[in-house]
């Protein structure tokens, strides 16, 4: 499914970007909800598990998109706790789609 939105926005240049998140985190539940939020946003990456407290973002797309999707991590499901966020740009090619990488 794809959402209709226009990019046409202020802010709406493509940017690639890495995020390190940590805190109190349910691994399967955050995995499953940054994933639900980012193919919403229509973005491009993946999403993955590096031990009980830590989590990485890899997300593609226009930046005020990638943006919410930031917001969305920070703020995390019900049952999380984040406590940092950091980002930085990511380099290189970033296939279609977002999944879950175990």
């Amino acid at each position: 499914m794809r959402n209709d939105y226009s990019t046409e926005i202020e802010g709406g240049r493509p940017v690639q970007l890495r995020y390190r998140i940590a805190g109190r985190l349910s691994p399967a539940t955050y995995l499953a909800f940054v994933a639900d939020r980012a193919r919403w946003l229509d973005l491009r990456g993946w999403v993955q598990a590096l031990d009980d407290a830590r989590v990485e973002v890899v997300a593609a797309g226009p930046e005020a998109l990638v943006g919410a999707l930031e917001m969305a991590c920070t703020l995390g499901p019900l049952d999380a706790l984040v406590e940092t966020v950091e980002s930085v740009v990511e380099h290189g090619a970033i296939p279609v789609g977002f999944e879950v990488r175990l």
